[in-house]
């Protein structure tokens, strides 16, 4: 049996499974419904420690102030403040140019000044409060939390004062070269966590049929420049890290919008994808070319493992899916297991320091997909790396 039917196998949609408990579960792509859902319902001691700590987290965000897209003090090129822009962080003034334009490329080497655009830092902290206040809401039921999320999601997507406009038009602007690069979308990598944080609010007072109108406009109209745009169209193509995590979007999104066309279309490209990045020793070369190899593979599989876990949704599993030439996920992460957990040297470039926190989470997952004790014993040689207490919650 080739690759292609091994893979359409795997597309078995569990609709009586679905039927039973779609009115129980939340409704998420990046995490596993029913782990939650038993957590919750049942915690261990070490859990309710941690759901303590996630509450005091999320008690710090009840009060902050957080910017939009209409706080930046630089005008974007299209002259409306509500698109989001960015500057390309790997991106610096050319020394031999009087106003240093074009700007040249430094892979793994951020310009700081880069920073003085402030959408991207302020776009990523209000996903993460996001994320984190639906988490906390989720597992204490206390209502604060569901009123605060609301309230963020209001503020950067649906509030007309403040909303950004569903495009990455002009994201990580080339400066002297372009008004924004398809490698942009890469900016919105974590905007999957707001379709699962919509997923936990849904069950509480806070979230109105008002609110779920609104985003679901909001993201079928960001899936429509995903899949239309120049920008979106040239991204869907990027053989790297790039495309796993434009991939990402597309799926998630499209689950969130119920389109089940582009769900379908997208899980049956991403074989051929795996197929790009991942050899049948588990190396992903193109990640291996970058300054930060270690960084870049590790991320490229983050991207890998939430796409396995939002296909499962979808009744396909990528996790043990196989290319006829023998690479698998399982196979990626073999192979960086023995770097990520230090008990091997590096034989690639790393210029910067290495995360092994990030690694953590996909072992633990790896784990718990594949019934495989030895990633959990593994990841205990870097459990102290890992301050995420959602990971504890979820994954210990």
């Amino acid at each position: 049996m080739d690759s292609l039917k091994k893979y359409a196998c795997c597309l078995v949609l569990l609709a009586g499974m679905a039927l039973q408990t779609s009115a129980q579960l939340p409704s998420l792509f990046l995490e596993n419904a029913a782990t939650a859902d038993a957590i919750k319902k049942n915690p261990s001691e070490a859990a309710k420690d941690n759901i303590r700590q996630l509450a005091r987290q999320a008690d710090k965000l009840l009060g902050k102030q957080f910017g939009s897209v209409m706080d930046k003090n630089f005008p974007t090129p299209s002259g409306n403040q509500h698109n989001y822009m960015s500057m390309a962080k790997y991106y610096w003034p050319d020394p031999s140019k009087p106003d240093g334009k074009p700007y040249i490329k430094k892979d793994g080497q951020k310009n700081p000044a880069n920073d003085l655009v402030s959408d991207d830092k302020n776009f990523d902290d209000l996903i993460a409060a996001v994320h984190m206040l639906s988490w906390a809401w989720y597992f204490t039921n206390d209502e604060k939390y569901a009123g605060k999320a609301t309230e963020l999601i209001h503020f950067w997507f649906l509030d007309p004062e403040t909303m950004m406009l569903p495009n990455l038009n002009n994201a990580q602007v080339r400066t002297g070269i372009d008004t924004g690069v398809s490698t942009g979308i890469i900016d919105a990598h974590n905007l999957p966590q707001v379709a699962d944080g919509i997923g936990l609010l849904r069950s509480s007072k806070s979230w109105k049929p008002a609110d779920e109108k609104g985003m679901q406009q909001w993201f079928a109209a960001y899936l429509n420049w995903l899949l239309t745009s120049k920008n979106g169209k040239k991204e869907r193509v990027a053989k790297n890290n790039h495309g796993s995590f434009y991939d990402l979007q597309v799926l998630t999104i499209g689950l969130f919008v119920n389109d089940k066309k582009v769900v379908d279309d997208m899980l049956k490209e991403l074989p051929a994808r795996m197929t790009w990045q991942i050899e049948p020793d588990g190396k992903q070369p193109l990640e291996l070319e970058r300054t930060l190899a270690l960084s870049y593979s590790t991320f490229n599989l983050e991207a890998w493992s939430l796409l396995a876990t939002a296909a499962a949704t979808r009744g396909t599993d990528l996790w043990h899916y196989q290319t006829d030439d023998g690479s698998s996920l399982r196979k990626a992460i073999d192979y960086l297991m023995p770097y990520a957990t230090g008990e091997k040297t590096w034989d690639y470039q790393q210029i910067g320091a290495y995360k092994a926190q990030d690694f953590y989470r996909i072992l633990l997952m790896a784990a718990a997909q594949f019934k495989a004790p030895e990633y959990k014993a593994k990841a205990a040689k870097i459990k102290e790396e890992n301050k995420n207490v959602l990971v504890k919650i979820l994954y210990e």
